[in-house]
């Protein structure tokens, strides 16, 4: 068991390593340049709990992001949001770096490790009131692309995040739609789509839902259907929108 988890946590440096190999380093003699992002989204989410639809949290996302052509140093971009609901709640934190696969006119695509913190956080099952904190640090895989409408300035956008580390398997989509506007040496995309995070955890998320019920009674197949595996996950979905400044 130790050496598996060691090997875990081994996983994001390999995955860094590797990327690092595949990707195309700039020369010596190239001028270097960089490019920085900063945007916000407004997400309008709303929260499910162990297959149980509850409330919504809108709330906004902040982000940042440097982006380089120096040789072998890989890009990095962070980002905040949050969900503030009764029965869920957390801060959630992504430090993410990343090394840019494919640069062509028509489609960006990056590849990375995603590093996330969650803070302040808080889940009550609404089956049994039970409550747990998930102020956990995790790591996850992470991949970018857009993918732009010939001759306009349109694009398909898509994140993606999944990992699976301190009990936690997590999930986080992101798909949309932006437009790019130029406007003297910097660029604004006016930005919207839908976004999903899931995380399951049995550590964090059980929850009573289709648990057998206690008893001496013999089950009737006909009138007691077998019960389903007890339900350990918690989801927000929702659409956002957006704006980001690019120079």
């Amino acid at each position: 068991m130790e050496l598996e988890l060691s090997q875990m946590n081994k996983m994001p440096l390999i995955a860094l390593v590797g990327m690092l190999s595949l990707s195309s380093a700039v020369s010596a003699e190239e001028e270097f340049s960089y490019t920085t992002k900063i945007g916000a989204d407004m997400w309008w989410g709303s929260t499910k709990l162990n297959e149980a639809r509850s409330s919504d949290s809108n709330s906004p996302s902040l982000y940042f992001a440097f982006e380089h052509n120096a040789p072998k140093l890989p890009n990095a971009s962070f980002r905040y949001s949050t969900v503030d609901t009764t029965l869920l709640a957390f801060d959630k934190y992504d430090y993410t770096f990343y090394y840019t696969m494919l640069d062509h006119k028509l489609m960006n695509f990056d590849a990375g490790v995603t590093f996330t913190q969650y803070a302040n956080s808080h889940y009550k099952d609404p089956y049994s009131s039970k409550t747990t904190s998930f102020d956990e640090f995790t790591w996850s895989f992470y991949g970018n692309a857009e993918i732009n409408v010939p001759n306009t300035q349109l694009d398909i956008i898509g994140t993606m995040e999944f990992g699976d580390s301190n009990g936690i398997k997590s999930t986080d989509l992101m798909a949309g739609v932006q437009y790019r506007i130029p406007v003297a040496d910097t660029e604004i995309a006016l930005r919207g789509g839908y976004r999903v995070i899931d995380l399951d955890s049995d550590k964090f998320f059980s929850s009573e839902l289709n648990k057998p019920l206690e008893t001496d009674k013999e089950p009737d197949p006909l009138d007691d259907p077998k019960p389903g595996p007890p339900k350990s996950f918690v989801m927000v979905d929702g659409w956002f929108a957006g704006v980001e400044v690019r120079f």
